[in-house]
């Protein structure tokens, strides 16, 4: 019994320090350095988020290049062949038309023969010269569409090329805003280490101090909603529990303050 007095004036002390320290602190700009910090790791989980999309960029825009230049390399293959395709078109059309005069010479001289003698001559004769410039003119409409496809081939070589120059920018764009990113990271850990220092918190420090404070808020609003209700040896025995740490502190406390 003789340490209860005591021990109530140690928790009275710790009450009125803790009061005092609440005051201190919130002179301070306790909510302010809660902003701070909250500023803070949101701007880090930004840049690392920016950072982390940056590096996918440059990853898909280094698979689009490779297409992309195959894509050019094929086009610019098929419009190298076109000219080889031309002059074989050129070729076949010659032969066609050479074909042609074949049967016309063959048709003149049916004629010069006779109805009798000339006339199967004639008649095929003039079912070659039909083939011939049916031929011809199939292939005079073939080699229109080699060109054609030539021209095509040569304009998507250069859309291609256009496209992959594009492609290389972004890479490189993508590549100096993850070095950005990661230098924002730097300057942010730096910025945080300086928090530290000169606030002499960190944020789980801060989440932990608050979490506190509103235990505690809710146990004061439950002793005053009990007080007057309960037996006090029901109350104290309750309490017990919660007291005997606190004491402990106090008694910490009240011998690091003695002096030596």
């Amino acid at each position: 019994m003789a340490d209860q007095p005591t021990s109530k004036s140690r928790f009275l002390k710790l009450l009125r320090r803790t009061a005092s320290t609440a005051q201190r602190t919130q002179g301070r700009g306790l909510g302010d350095e809660n902003a701070i910090w909250l500023a803070h790791e949101r701007a880090l989980a930004g840049s690392k988020a920016a950072g982390t999309a940056a590096q996918r960029i440059a990853t898909a825009v280094a698979k689009q290049r490779a297409s992309l230049e195959a894509g050019a390399e094929q086009a610019r293959a098929v419009a190298a062949r076109t000219p080889d395709l031309e002059r074989t078109v050129l070729r076949v059309r010659d032969a066609f038309e050479r074909l042609g005069l074949v049967a016309l010479n063959a048709g003149l001289e049916g004629a010069r023969l006779g109805e009798s003698a000339g006339r199967s001559l004639s008649l095929v004769s003039d079912e070659v010269r039909t083939l011939a410039e049916r031929g011809a003119e199939a292939v005079r409409e073939l080699g229109a569409g080699v060109g054609e496809v030539g021209r095509d081939a040569n304009a998507l070589a250069g859309r291609f090329e256009e496209a992959r120059v594009g492609a290389s920018e972004v890479g490189q764009d993508a590549a100096v805003a993850s070095s950005n990113t990661q230098e924002t990271e730097r300057v942010l850990g730096d910025l945080g280490e300086r928090l530290r220092k000169t606030t002499g918190s960190d944020p789980e420090t801060l989440r932990a101090v608050a979490e506190a404070t509103e235990h505690a808020r809710l146990l004061v609003t439950s002793l005053g909603a009990l007080s007057g209700k309960v037996p006090r040896a029901l109350l104290v025995g309750a309490l017990r529990p919660v007291l005997e740490p606190l004491l402990r502190v106090v008694a910490e406390d009240d011998d690091a303050e003695e002096p030596g």
